[in-house]
């Protein structure tokens, strides 16, 4: 299995939310496949809200070099939300999702899921959620207390 790992690039923060008035925050970098670009990532969430809101992971999935895309990119998006057994996250359509724009290919759940993307993508989430220290209130990989 290749080794994942990230780069954070920045963050910002919006608002407030329409619906609670907290506050918003959206965090992004790069993914590297053994020290090669494969992608980038974007997370969204409302400040202190993940567990009624939960959080949106934005993926484009392409080389990239020198921070820009360099090829075909493939857009991906993900719903991160927390249940009865804890966290978990699930491939929703792209289309609509800001990070869109900048994709040749807009995946929908069907274009991801059962396909041989799907372990790369939920590849890319793990290391994302557990790498990136930013998110530290987006809990990965823990059972709920």
């Amino acid at each position: 299995m290749p080794e994942l790992t990230i780069q954070q690039i920045n963050s910002s923060d919006y608002g407030p939310c329409p619906c609670c008035g907290d506050m918003s925050r959206s965090v992004w970098g790069l993914v590297y496949e053994n020290d090669v670009s494969r992608g980038s990532y974007f997370v969204h969430w409302t400040l202190n809200q993940v567990e009624n809101h939960g959080a949106h992971i934005d993926l484009i999935i392409g080389t990239w070099r020198n921070g820009k895309p360099a090829g075909p990119r493939s857009a991906i998006s993900l719903e991160y939300r927390i249940g009865d057994t804890g966290p978990s996250v699930m491939v929703i359509d792209a289309h609509g999702r800001h990070h869109a724009n900048v994709a040749e290919r807009i995946l929908r759940r069907e274009d991801v899921i059962g396909t041989p993307l799907a372990k790369k993508v939920f590849a890319i989430c793990d290391a994302v959620l557990l790498q990136d220290e930013r998110l530290t209130e987006i809990p990965w990989g823990q059972p709920r207390q």
